[in-house]
């Protein structure tokens, strides 16, 4: 790897950093609010699950979703603690679909777990799918690049909308 490559990728660490503890206030500044539904694809440890539910409250959901069970556990006693009963946990079997109705949500978390994903295309027709009309889709695009993650998104029809706390990119559909 090039020097810029090391400075580009620390650049992103640093931001994912920033962005992880801020991820109250940067959900908050991209629209996430009372009474939406919103699926954090990839969702970890909730990280941003936690705050999208007390932002939505109790008239909306959160699905997390996650390949990881001890995650999801992690993600379900968070909520408990914190007194909020609308996180619904998804177990993915790590590919692509997602077990949810069309035109379901309104937004859709896709931060840091592209490169997670072996049919990038298919997930985001997925998100297509079951994003309402006028629905939002947030990506922060760590290890794949801005470019590739636009022409993706651009490609199953979603429409950039710029960038919102520096680096994630925003989509409508």
């Amino acid at each position: 790897m090039s020097h810029i490559g090391i400075l580009a990728l620390f650049k992103e660490i640093l931001f994912k950093r920033w962005l992880d503890k801020n991820a109250f206030k940067v959900l908050a500044e991209i629209g996430v609010g009372s009474g939406q539904v919103v699926l954090d694809f990839g969702c970890g440890p909730g990280t941003y699950t936690i705050p999208a539910a007390k932002l939505v409250g109790e008239s909306g959901r959160v699905y997390a979703l996650d390949v990881d069970k001890g995650a999801l556990e992690r993600v379900e006693k968070k909520a408990r603690k914190e007194g909020l009963n609308n996180v619904v946990r998804i177990e993915s079997s790590g590919g692509e679909a997602i077990p949810l109705g069309a035109e379901t949500i309104d937004v859709v978390l896709l931060i840091d777990v592209l490169q997670e994903i072996k049919d990038i295309g298919a997930l985001f027709s997925e998100v297509r799918r079951i994003v309402k009309p006028n629905g939002k889709v947030f990506v922060f695009p760590m290890h794949i690049g801005e470019e590739e993650a636009m022409r993706l998104a651009k490609s199953m029809g979603f429409t950039l909308e710029g960038k919102k706390a520096r680096q994630v990119l925003a989509f409508s559909r």
